[in-house]
């Protein structure tokens, strides 16, 4: 009986911790997502908030590929070039055709020369950016593969022995991070399309040499595109940093109806006079975890109480109702015997005794006695 009873328990305890583990593979990555954006070159996504008419997305801080769940347990870790889920229908709304792919070019370049590359983390999560170019518009992955662009330095910059010079590493925070980079020579494009990727570092896995710790493994992905132009006649646009809450408006002519890009004295002086736009509520998704891993919590203790401690439970029940039948009974005697003793006192028989005459006592002897014939007065 002991010996069922253990493996009843660890049977129990291992159904538990499974549980457990596939409510932390479920939950945990999608309540720990970081969030970021590219702001320099604007991305399709952030294009509106720097006075271009492109339709306003205000989540342009969360493509990454549908999540964490859904790229790596339903796409097999495949995403969308400009960071929209793989299994939504193409086009995917940040590709050329889709919501946001409208093809508005927001800077040009010369070949060969040093950009200036803008991203904002507002929920950093260590890893790496990576931008890669593709000279048409229709940017597959395999074309923009084949230009991975050299990062020359960042600001701030926090170098390691191990880092690659295609990469740059976050390592400072939730902030603005400026790159600097070297676009290729011998590229000319009227329309270019530049790729930022963001591979994320806090999800612990498996690393190529069969040692796991945190970095390692499948990680949460993030992904933006940016239109571009790079030729001989194109001029490097310098742009000062500007928060991406601001919105900067456009400025049209009154006989033509093509966009003027704000100078820079007109975008500082913009910045002053706009309005902060709506930004999503942050705390909505954890507030919703939390009471549904406490709902799961709850479960599995009933669970585990109903079968690790059932019996106990059951003749604690039992006891309790032996009790109160107890009470019960001992209630219902004291009850009867109540009603016997008002019973008996209100309807005894009366019994009436015959009246017993008064004692007659001897008269002293010193009194004559008479007759009766004799009167007693002389």
């Amino acid at each position: 009986m002991n010996l069922n009873y253990s493996k009843t328990s660890i049977h129990l305890a291992n159904f538990i911790a499974t549980i457990f583990y596939i409510i932390c593979l479920t939950l945990l990555p999608n309540s720990c997502n970081g969030h970021g954006r590219l702001i320099e070159p604007p991305s399709r996504a952030s294009a509106w908030r720097y006075g271009f008419q492109t339709p306003p997305n205000y989540n342009d801080h969360e493509l990454y590929c549908g999540g964490y769940q859904r790229q790596w347990s339903k796409n097999g870790g495949k995403c969308g070039e400009c960071g929209d889920a793989w299994d939504l229908p193409k086009p995917r709304p940040h590709e050329f055709g889709g919501k946001w792919g409208q093809g508005v070019v927001v800077r040009k370049y010369n070949p060969g020369s040093e950009i200036t590359i803008r991203v904002e983390l507002t929920a950093s999560h260590m890893g790496y950016f990576e931008f890669r170019l593709c000279p048409e518009i229709k940017a597959k992955q395999d074309c923009l593969d084949k230009n991975l662009l050299k990062i020359i330095t960042g600001v701030p910059l926090t170098p390691m022995p191990d880092d690659l010079d295609t990469r740059f590493y976050p390592r400072n925070g939730s902030r603005i991070y400026e790159i600097k980079a070297k676009l290729p020579n011998d590229m000319k494009c009227n329309h270019c399309v530049m790729q930022w990727r963001y591979v994320a570092g806090n999800n612990w896995g498996m690393c190529d040499d069969g040692v796991g710790q945190v970095g390692c493994g499948p990680q949460e992905e993030f992904r933006a595109c940016a239109d571009i132009s790079i030729g001989e006649t194109g001029r490097a646009t310098i742009r000062p940093i500007i928060r991406p809450g601001v919105k900067i408006p456009t400025t049209k002519t009154s006989t033509k109806t093509t966009e003027k890009t704000p100078t820079e004295e007109e975008t500082t002086k913009d910045t002053t006079t706009s309005e902060e736009l709506p930004e999503t509520i942050p705390y909505i998704a954890p507030i919703i975890i939390l009471l549904t891993l406490l709902i799961v919590i709850c479960i599995l203790a009933t669970i585990y109480l109903y079968y690790y401690h059932g019996k106990r439970v059951k003749e604690l029940l039992r006891w309790q109702r032996r009790k109160d039948v107890n009470e019960n009974s001992e209630n219902n005697e004291e009850y009867k015997n109540n009603c016997e003793k008002t019973k008996s006192h209100f309807f005894a028989p009366i019994i009436i005794n015959p009246p017993v005459p008064p004692p007659r006592n001897k008269r002293p002897s010193q009194f004559k006695s008479f007759t009766p014939e004799q009167s007693s007065v002389a």
